[in-house]
């Protein structure tokens, strides 16, 4: 009997063999085939079945298991049957590496949330930082451009630092050993370690007292208050 109705358009519709000359109003479970090679549906909800012109329903008019297919009640010799595999079965395997590019993904993650390591090949731009940080490592260090605690600078040097890098800054020595600001007040310790050289073109002044247990050269003005 020809498939009545609207034709089907899409999937991968298939008729399966007749059965028909296997009933004999005794027997219930047939096997399916299509092209006489065995065929298993994905599902028994895949399969269309009419059965003397009266469409059957899954579950309680027939069963399938693997590539057989049982009636509740076995058909008679003359009726006719039509069994229309509505898409077969598939297996979706795990794409090769490298095979997937950023237009299969979406292009907003949103937040991730979770307990292990997050490793990131390139750069990681952020807009803010939840947490302390505390564990991050490997973060090379900025610059400040301003903070809530008041501190606005331009150059790579922040809090207890023993170094200063900043090219633009001239007759300025690389060590703050010793040497600390306070309260608009510049304070140094009171012992000279070392040598040091004032030329004519500077000048030098220290609180004291002040012990000098290295060699002070002086080209120019040395004051000790």
């Amino acid at each position: 009997m020809p498939y009545i109705g609207r034709q089907l358009t899409q999937g991968n519709f298939i008729k399966l063999d007749d059965l028909q000359s296997q009933f004999n109003g005794t027997k219930t479970t047939f096997n399916l085939t299509t092209g006489g090679n065995s065929y298993t549906p994905g599902s028994a909800n895949a399969l269309l079945v009419s059965l003397g012109g009266i469409i059957q329903e899954v579950g309680t008019s027939f069963t399938v298991t693997n590539d057989q297919i049982t009636f509740s009640n076995p058909p008679t010799a003359d009726a006719q049957i039509f069994i229309i595999a509505l898409g077969n079965s598939v297996t979706i395997g795990t794409p090769a590496n490298g095979t997937i590019d950023a237009t299969k993904l979406n292009t907003a993650f949103g937040e991730y949330t979770g307990v292990g390591t997050f490793i990131v090949a390139g750069i990681v731009s952020a807009t803010s930082i939840r947490g302390s940080g505390a564990l991050l490592t490997g973060v090379s260090a900025g610059k400040f451009v301003s903070e809530t605690a008041g501190i606005v600078t331009n150059t790579p040097v922040g809090i207890n630092t023993s170094t200063v890098d900043d090219k633009d800054l001239t007759g300025i020595g690389n060590s703050f050993k010793d040497l600390y600001v306070s309260n608009g007040m510049v304070i140094h310790d009171s012992e000279l370690t070392g040598v040091h050289y004032i030329g004519t073109s500077f000048r030098g002044m220290m609180a004291g007292p002040v012990s000098i247990a290295g060699t002070l050269t002086v080209d120019g003005n040395y004051v000790v208050v």
